[in-house]
């Protein structure tokens, strides 16, 4: 029996069945968003009935399947996704609690990621890039608060809606930063101060360099892996 549903959970047609049931249920979680009838809805809630008992029934083949039981809950996962199916499991009625439900519902959704091993796998790889992506941030609002203190102190008679106080002045430059309207930040400023155009893009290149940086080392440290 167990290798019955060792093989089931891992044949690639249950997997795209399931996979189908996930963005299933993400469509009827949409579509609560939108004005509905009530026969809509009645639909929309018995499609959510369906949608929990394959869950269940699919969490039941892998853990089943598991040739040891002990294991299954040490995988992440697995803590994840059973998780999500008892969440599931609470019934939503027209309580204060309905609402809150229907939003935990919501994280059905990311229940792909457990179902595809490449998203796992860039998961996984964001989770180990957590302590070098923490020193990068450090870095960049030091950065942002150096130079948002110095615009503030230098801007702020010209342009006080947008160079204030250090806090909206940073604000300004994590704008900056992403190229958004940067243009728009710099005009006001550059007609009474013709450096300001320094300012702005010495801090646009310095960030975007430091980002730059820190991809590259990481890249060279996988290609360095795959070497060995």
């Amino acid at each position: 029996m167990i290798d019955f549903f060792n093989s089931l959970r891992n044949n690639r047609w249950f997997q795209a069945v399931v996979i189908g049931v996930i963005l299933l249920s993400a469509v009827a979680s949409g579509g609560r968003t939108y004005p509905l009838s009530d026969a809509a809805l009645l639909l929309i809630d018995q499609m959510d009935y369906a949608i929990t008992l394959f869950f269940i029934v699919e969490l039941l083949v892998r853990f089943i399947g598991e040739p040891r039981k002990r294991d299954f809950l040490k995988n992440g996962w697995n803590i994840f996704d059973s998780t999500i199916v008892l969440i599931s499991l609470m019934p939503i009625d027209r309580s204060e609690s309905a609402f809150l439900l229907r939003l935990l519902r919501i994280f059905r959704v990311p229940r792909l990621i457990s179902v595809l091993s490449a998203l796992r796998f860039i998961i996984d790889s964001m989770l180990k890039a957590i302590p070098r992506i923490f020193y990068v941030c450090l870095l960049l609002f030091i950065m942002v608060y150096i130079y948002g203190t110095f615009g503030s102190m230098v801007f702020a008679d010209t342009d006080p809606a947008r160079w204030s106080d250090v806090g909206i002045a940073m604000l300004m430059l994590v704008r900056a930063m992403t190229l958004s309207s940067w243009e728009t930040v710099m005009l006001p400023i550059q007609q009474v101060f013709p450096f300001a155009w320094i300012y702005l893009l010495s801090f646009i290149f310095i960030a975007s360099i430091a980002v730059l940086v820190d991809v590259m080392n990481a890249t060279r440290k996988q290609e360095n892996a795959n070497t060995d």
